[in-house]
């Protein structure tokens, strides 16, 4: 599948790679939200809160959502500092909890990186 959105940034910039709700209508506290790379998880949140557990230790410190848009709907996610090794294609997972699993919803975005 090709990317829904491409995004372009240079090596030491913050980037946001835009992910939005199909529904309206999102409850954060039952909500599940991934950004992956393939298998390998750039940011979870859950039920609220990030858990940085799960998280690839390369983006420990370098994500964030904008928590207070979630609820709107907003799962865009920021990733500041931005290194070479993050071009990639990155898909944005958004589940309700407890919801039909059919109602997951993806979106991908492609982060294209260049050096200064």
């Amino acid at each position: 599948g090709q990317p829904d959105k491409t995004c372009n940034a240079f090596v030491g910039e913050t980037v946001i790679l835009p992910c939005t709700a199909t529904s309206p209508g999102v409850n954060p506290s039952t909500s599940r939200l991934y950004w992956q790379i393939d298998s390998l998880v750039v940011h979870f949140f859950q039920s609220g809160q990030n858990l940085s557990k799960f998280q690839d230790k390369r983006y420990h410190g370098r994500t964030s959502l904008f928590l207070d848009q979630i609820k709107h709907g907003n799962f865009s996610l920021k990733l500041s500092n931005v290194q070479l090794l993050d071009a990639a294609t990155y898909t944005c997972i958004y589940k309700q909890i407890g919801d039909n699993p059919n109602k997951t919803q993806k979106s991908k975005v492609k982060l294209i990186v260049s050096g200064k």
